[in-house]
C-alpha cells in the first residue's frame, strides 16, 4: 500500500481554461502555434508537498521578497495554493554529503522526507537503479512542451527508460555546468588583438580550434625578453576542459543506444581526434603545467592574476572572479573540424518523485510542481533571465551571445557519464591526468586503449542495474 499524500485530492468533471497551459491535447504541426490547453480544474484538497534540495527554504509564509520581479512570484505561488487549495514549500532537508543516503533510506522505508527531491544526476540515476522513483509520465505534464515553462528535454531524454521518464529539470543552464572559455581582455590588447576578438569570430561562425591555436600563438608572450614565457596562452587541460574539448567536435564519452542502453563512445574518430588536438596544444607550449611548489587549483590564482590569458571552465567560475582586476570576457569553446555550429557538454541537478506514491498522487504532485515553476505574470519575458545574468559578467556580449547559447539546447549535449556512479571525478580524470607524464604528451590512442576495460565496465555494471 502507497504512502498517501495528505489529502490528495480528485479531478473534479467540469473542465476549464486553466490559468496556465498545462499541456497540449493535441500537438501542432510543424510551424503552427499551439493551442491553448483546456485542463481539469483541481482541488487538491490540502496536499502538502515538500520540495526537498541541500541548500535553501523557501515559503510563502516567510519569504521576504527583494525586487518587484520576486514580489510577483510570491504573490503568483499564494494565488495559486489557494486556488487550487495545496501547499507547498522548499525546504532544504539533508545536506550534500547526505543527500543521496537519507533520499534511499527515507523512501525504502516508505516515508520520503520529501514529494519532490532535487539531486545531482548520478544520484537520481542510482536511486532508479534500486526502483525507488516513480514514472513522472502523467496528464498533467507534456514533456515536449517549452511554455509557459521550458521542460529540459536532455534531462528528458537521458532519465527515459522502458518509454518512461523518471527524472525532471525545467530550462537550461541552471546547474552552471556549462562553460567555455573565459579571456583576458587586457592580454589580448598588450598582443595586439582586438579585446572582443573572441565574440566577433563566435558571433561570425569562424571561432574553430584552428583560430583558438593562432590566438594562443600570439597572446603567449615573453614580455621582458628574458627567454621565460611571463604570460602563457591557458593552463591545465582539466577534467572539465577536456569535457569541452570533447563535445565541440560532437564527440561523447557515454552515448545511449536506440534501445535507451549505455554505450561506451571514445573509440570514435571525432573523439580521438580531440585528444590529438589537446596534446597538440601541450606540445606547442601553450598550456602551462603544474609546479612543484603548486596546489592543485594553480591555473585559479594565475588567470585572476593575469598570468594566462584564457581559462577553459565551467560556467559558475564567472561568479568566482568578481574581484579579477583586468577585465574578462566569456565564449564558449570554438567548434572543431567534424561540426559547423558550437557543441559544448553539461549536465543538471534534476527533480524526482519517490516510487511510494501512485500514478494519481504522482499526477497531483506534478500538477502542483508545474503550477509553482511557471513564471509569474510580468515575470514571463522570454530575456526576463538576463537581469541577473548582467550582474555577473562584465560585458552584455557574454550574456546574450554565449550564455543566451548555454540555455539553448541546440547548442549543448548531456554529460551521461554522470549518471554514472562508477564515472567518479578519478576515474573520468584518468584520461586528462594521463594525458602528460613527465612533461611528454601520451599518444591519443594509447589513452583510448588504457582506459576503455575499465570504462566498459562501468558501462556494463550500469546497464545490468536499469
Amino acid at each position: 500500500m502507497s504512502r498517501k499524500v495528505k489529502q490528495i485530492g480528485v479531478v473534479s468533471l467540469s473542465l476549464i481554461i486553466a490559468v496556465v497551459c498545462m499541456g497540449c491535447q493535441k500537438k501542432p504541426a510543424a510551424g503552427e502555434t499551439a493551442p491553448v490547453a483546456q485542463v481539469a480544474e483541481r482541488d487538491l484538497g490540502g496536499m502538502e508537498i515538500i520540495y526537498g534540495n541541500w541548500w535553501a527554504d523557501w515559503d510563502t509564509d516567510t519569504y521576504e521578497p527583494d525586487n518587484p520581479a520576486d514580489e510577483r512570484t510570491l504573490e503568483w505561488r499564494k494565488e495559486i495554493q489557494e486556488k487550487y487549495n495545496f501547499k507547498m514549500r522548499e525546504a532544504n532537508v539533508a545536506t550534500w554529503e547526505l543527500m543521496l543516503e537519507e533520499s534511499a533510506s527515507s523512501i525504502m522505508a516508505g516515508s520520503p522526507f520529501a514529494q519532490i527531491i532535487q539531486l545531482q544526476p548520478n544520484w537520481a540515476m542510482a536511486l532508479y537503479g534500486q526502483k525507488l522513483l516513480a514514472p513522472l509520465n502523467v496528464p498533467s505534464v507534456d514533456f515536449n512542451q517549452e511554455k509557459p515553462i521550458q521542460w529540459n528535454r536532455s534531462v528528458r531524454d537521458a532519465f527515459n527508460f522502458n518509454g518512461n521518464t523518471y527524472a525532471m529539470t525545467v530550462g537550461y543552464g541552471g546547474s552552471q555546468h556549462g562553460g567555455g572559455v573565459f579571456f583576458n581582455k587586457r592580454l589580448f590588447e598588450e598582443a595586439g588583438l582586438d579585446p572582443n576578438l573572441p565574440y566577433d569570430l563566435q558571433k561570425s561562425g569562424e571561432w574553430t580550434w584552428e583560430k583558438f591555436r593562432e590566438i594562443c600563438g600570439k597572446v603567449q608572450r615573453d614580455v621582458d625578453n628574458d627567454g621565460v614565457v611571463d604570460v602563457y596562452a591557458t593552463a591545465s587541460i582539466s577534467t572539465d576542459a577536456l569535457d569541452f574539448i570533447i563535445a565541440s567536435n560532437g564527440a561523447r564519452i557515454i552515448d545511449k543506444d536506440s534501445t535507451g542502453k549505455f554505450v561506451l563512445a571514445i573509440n570514435k574518430p571525432e573523439f580521438l581526434e580531440a585528444l590529438q588536438f589537446s596534446c597538440q596544444l601541450f606540445l606547442d607550449g601553450y598550456v602551462r603545467t603544474q609546479r612543484a611548489d603548486e596546489n592543485w587549483n594553480y591555473f585559479e590564482p594565475l588567470f585572476h592574476d593575469g598570468k594566462i590569458a584564457m581559462r577553459i571552465a565551467q560556467q559558475y567560475v564567472a561568479q568566482q572572479l568578481a574581484e579579477m582586476p583586468d577585465d574578462w570576457g566569456f565564449v564558449l569553446f570554438p567548434k572543431g573540424p567534424k561540426l559547423s555550429n558550437y557543441l559544448f557538454s553539461q549536465d543538471e541537478n534534476v527533480c524526482v518523485i519517490p516510487s511510494t506514491y501512485t500514478p494519481e498522487e504522482v499526477d497531483n504532485i506534478m500538477f502542483a510542481y508545474r503550477l509553482w515553476q511557471t513564471p509569474a505574470p510580468g515575470n514571463d519575458d522570454d530575456n526576463a533571465w538576463k537581469a541577473a545574468q548582467y550582474n555577473i559578467y562584465r560585458d552584455t556580449r557574454a550574456v546574450d551571445e554565449t550564455v543566451a547559447m548555454i540555455r539553448d539546447p541546440d547548442f549543448s549535449i548531456f554529460k551521461y557519464e554522470n549518471l554514472l556512479s562508477g564515472f567518479t571525478n578519478a576515474a573520468r580524470g584518468q584520461m586528462a591526468w594521463n594525458m602528460w607524464v613527465d612533461g611528454v604528451a601520451q599518444n591519443p590512442a594509447q589513452l583510448i586503449e588504457q582506459v576503455t576495460p575499465s570504462w566498459q565496465a562501468i558501462v556494463e555494471d550500469a546497464n545490468a542495474e536499469m
